[in-house]
């Protein structure tokens, strides 16, 4: 079985979960635990980790060769699912590629907490955005002669229909918010901002109570 894709089906569960780990490979809270208090557990799930750190723009060991190939490969999985729903989920990195693939794949929800929403040089220089430095470079490094996003905006103005993204960020963490903002006028995206939580906002929605009702898709503030 290939580490970068894990699937687990259930039967008798009309709604797919699509999750994708952030730096570290991670979604900060380990997933059973988040599972459990998402009140998810028995859903079909899908975890999708890039172990290079590269904002999947290098693609999926044995699986596929750019984020472009891994969206026509996540098409494949959902196809042979049949979901009645889908939803892609992801917290940092995982965030920015469950906007990306939603968008690529043309189908399903967006829930992403404290997601990147740009890696470009040109706006992590203009907005002051010197994180990851090691991870962003090597994404640079290995994404340059691919076809690659490093600017979800274009992506969401060019493919984005409208399909619902649900953004959780903290106000406490200044460059979160701003990437929150860099598509906060698209049609379909909505913004839910919290006092708290910095950049592990979703650990303070767990601490809230508010998970399950954000991963059925009817969450409101």
């Amino acid at each position: 079985m290939n580490k970068s894709i894990q699937i687990n089906l259930s039967s008798n569960c009309n709604k797919l979960y699509i999750f994708f780990g952030g730096i570290a490979a991670g979604i900060v809270i380990p997933p059973f635990e988040f599972y459990n208090a998402s009140k998810i557990i028995d859903e079909n799930k899908i975890f999708i980790r890039d172990f290079t750190q590269c904002w999947y723009q290098n693609g999926l060991p044995g699986i596929s060769k750019d984020i472009y190939s891994t969206a026509q490969h996540i098409r494949t999985l959902i196809e042979r699912i049949k979901p009645d729903k889908v939803f892609f989920v992801g917290n940092s990195m995982g965030g920015y590629a469950a906007i990306a693939f939603s968008s690529l794949v043309g189908t399903g929800e967006v829930i992403a907490f404290a997601p990147q929403t740009f890696i470009s040089p040109f706006l992590r220089i203009k907005h002051k955005d010197s994180r990851w430095k090691k991870q962003i470079i090597n994404t640079y490094r290995k994404s340059l002669l691919k076809r690659n996003i490093w600017d979800l905006r274009p992506l969401l103005l060019r493919l984005n229909t409208g399909r619902k993204i649900s953004i959780f960020v903290s106000t406490k963490d200044k460059l979160d918010h701003i990437h929150a903002s860099h598509i906060d006028n698209i049609h379909g995206v909505n913004i839910y901002e919290f006092d708290d939580g910095g950049h592990d906002i979703v650990k303070l929605l767990r601490d809230m109570g508010k998970l399950p009702e954000i991963m059925s898709g009817v969450y409101t503030q």
